[in-house]
C-alpha cells in the first residue's frame, strides 16, 4: 500500500482574487513549509494585503489554499496580525480578554504563554489598547493572533509605523514563530525582508515575477522591479539643493511638556533646546516615545508647553494674542503620518485643497498628479497619491514652514523616493524651513541638513545629516544598528 504525504505548512496554487469588474491577483503560486520566513514585497497597489487576507479567508477568492494539506478552517488554522494594531483591537477590552475569548473559541491556547511569547509583560493583560505603546500594541496583535497556536502566521505590514529599535524587537519575535509553524511577513520594507525572511517573492500587478531565497533576490535580482526596489533602496544620498527664499526662523528653549492620562504621566520633552534657520530642513529621529511627535506640536504652535518658549522669527508664539497668534499657524503647513485621516472623507480631492488655500490645477501638477484626479475622493487614491495630495494641500497655504510627520511610513520604496524628491523639489523652488519627523534614517539622510536625535524627551545629539554615521550616542548608534540594510 503507497501513502501520500500531505504537504505540511502552507501551499498555495492559482490564488485569483477578483474586485467588481477586473482581476487583481492572477493565480499566484506560493509554499511556505514550517520553518521558514516567506517575505512578500513589492510596490503599493501591487496585490500583497489582497493575498494575504485571501489566505486567511478574509475575502473570496479562485484556486486552492491549503494549510498542512487540508482547507483551512478560517480563524483557526491561520493568524493574521494586521498593519494598525489599535484598530484591530477593541478599545473598550482588555488584553486578557481579547486573548480569553479567542482561546475560547478555538478551545485550545494559553494567554499567559502568548503573552510570554511576545516578551509582554503579565501586568498589561489588565490594559486597554489605547494605554499600549505603539510597539506594545503591535505585540499584542501578534499574541492575538498566536495564542490558539495556528498552523500559519501571517504578518502584514507589522512594523511600518515602529521605530527601527522596537522593529528589530517585533521582528525578531516573529522570526521565532517560524520554529513552529509557516510564516508569511508581507512587508515594504527591504531591510526587513534581507533580515528575517528565508525567501522572498516579489509581487507586482497581481503576480509574482520574482521568487527564491532572500539573499540571492536581494543580492543578484532578475526581474526589472526587483532591481528597481534594491536600487531605491540603496539610493546615494542626494548633495543638499540650495535653498530658495520664503523660510522662516524657528528655535525652542528650555521646552517642557508633561503628557496626563488616567493612569499615568509622561515627561514627554525635557528641557528642549533647539535652533532651526530660515530655509533649513531638519529631521528629528528617535525611538517611538523619545517625544518628536510632540515636539513637532509645539513647533506647530498648536501644543501649549508646560514651560519654555517657543519662537518663530524672534516672537514667542504663546506671549503673541488672538490675530497674531493664528497668522504663525496659517504660516505654517503640516503633513501627517496618515494623510487620509486628516481629509474630510466626504470632500473630493480639490475640495481638500481648497481647504487651506485657492485651488490651482498648478498644485497636482508639481506634485505629480493628473489634474483630472481633482474631482475623485481621495480614499480612492493609493497611499503615495494621497501623500502628494497632501503636500498640494500644504502649498496651497503658502506657508513659510513645513512640517512633516513620519510623511513615508507605510510607503513602499518606490512611493517613498518620489515623495522624498518632492520635498527636496520644494526646498529648492519655495526655499521652507522644513522641519520631518522620521524613525526612518535612510529618510533623514535624504531629506535634511542636520538630524537631531531625541531620547527620553531630551536632545541627545544634534550634527549634521552627512555625519551621521560617526555619531556617538548611545540611542544614536542604536538607531544606526538597527536601520542596516545587508543585501551580501
Amino acid at each position: 500500500m503507497v501513502t501520500t504525504s500531505r504537504p505540511a505548512g502552507l501551499t498555495v496554487t492559482g490564488l485569483t482574487v477578483d474586485v467588481p469588474g477586473r482581476r487583481v491577483v492572477h493565480g499566484i503560486d506560493l509554499a511556505v513549509p514550517p520553518g521558514r520566513v516567506l517575505a512578500l514585497v513589492g510596490p503599493s497597489g501591487s496585490g500583497k494585503t489582497l493575498t494575504a487576507r485571501a489566505i486567511a479567508g478574509l475575502g473570496p477568492h479562485g484556486g486552492t489554499v491549503l494549510v498542512n494539506g487540508r482547507p483551512p478552517v478560517r480563524g483557526r488554522d491561520v493568524g493574521y496580525a494586521f498593519q494598525d494594531a489599535l484598530a484591530s483591537l477593541n478599545p473598550t477590552t482588555t488584553v486578557r480578554r481579547h486573548l480569553t475569548e479567542t482561546v475560547k473559541v478555538h478551545r485550545r491556547g494559553d494567554p499567559h504563554t502568548a503573552l510570554a511569547r511576545f516578551d509582554l509583560d503579565p501586568a498589561l493583560a489588565a490594559a486597554h489598547p489605547f494605554e499600549l505603546s505603539g510597539g506594545q500594541a503591535q505585540r499584542v496583535a501578534l499574541a492575538l493572533a498566536t495564542v490558539h497556536e495556528p498552523a500559519v502566521l501571517i504578518a502584514d505590514e507589522v512594523t511600518a509605523a515602529l521605530d527601527p529599535v522596537t522593529q528589530a524587537t517585533v521582528l525578531d519575535l516573529v522570526r521565532a514563530q517560524a520554529d513552529d509553524r509557516a510564516v508569511l511577513l508581507i512587508t515594504h520594507d527591504l531591510r526587513a525582508a534581507a533580515r528575517w525572511a528565508d525567501d522572498i517573492a516579489v509581487m507586482h500587478q497581481g503576480r509574482i515575477v520574482e521568487h527564491g531565497p532572500a539573499r540571492r533576490v536581494l543580492g543578484n535580482p532578475r526581474s526589472d522591479l526587483a532591481r528597481e526596489l534594491v536600487a531605491a533602496a540603496l539610493a546615494p544620498e542626494p548633495a543638499t539643493p540650495p535653498a530658495g527664499e520664503g523660510g522662516e526662523k524657528v528655535s525652542v528653549r528650555n521646552l517642557r511638556r508633561v503628557l496626563r492620562s488616567r493612569r499615568r504621566t509622561t515627561l514627554a520633552l525635557d528641557g528642549v533646546d533647539l535652533d532651526i534657520g530660515a530655509g533649513e530642513a531638519v529631521a528629528i529621529v528617535g525611538r517611538s516615545g523619545s517625544g518628536k511627535t510632540t515636539l513637532l506640536g509645539a513647533l506647530a504652535a498648536l501644543d501649549r508647553p508646560d514651560r519654555g518658549a517657543v519662537l518663530r522669527d524672534g516672537d514667542d508664539v504663546w506671549a503673541l494674542r488672538g490675530r497674531r497668534r493664528r497668522a504663525v499657524r496659517r504660516r505654517t503647513a503640516l503633513i501627517f503620518q496618515d494623510p487620509l485621516a486628516s481629509f474630510d472623507p466626504r470632500h473630493t480631492v480639490r475640495q481638500v485643497i481648497a481647504e487651506a488655500g485657492p485651488y490651482d490645477d498648478g498644485l497636482l501638477r508639481y506634485v505629480g498628479l493628473d489634474p483630472a484626479m481633482a474631482s475623485r475622493n481621495p480614499a480612492t487614491l493609493s497611499g503615495g497619491e494621497r501623500q502628494r495630495v497632501a503636500v498640494a494641500r500644504a502649498l496651497a497655504q503658502n506657508p513659510t514652514v513645513l512640517l512633516a510627520d513620519e510623511p513615508t511610513s507605510g510607503l513602499d520604496v518606490l512611493t517613498r523616493e518620489r515623495i522624498l524628491r518632492l520635498l527636496a523639489d520644494l526646498r529648492r523652488d519655495h526655499g521652507h524651513t522644513i522641519v520631518v519627523v522620521t524613525h526612518d534614517l535612510h529618510v533623514a539622510r535624504r531629506v535634511a541638513d542636520r538630524v537631531v536625535v531625541l531620547d527620553g524627551g531630551r536632545v541627545a545629539e544634534d550634527l549634521p545629516a552627512a555625519d551621521l554615521d560617526d555619531a556617538r550616542h548611545p540611542a544614536t548608534r542604536r538607531l544606526l544598528e538597527a536601520s542596516t540594510l545587508d543585501l551580501a
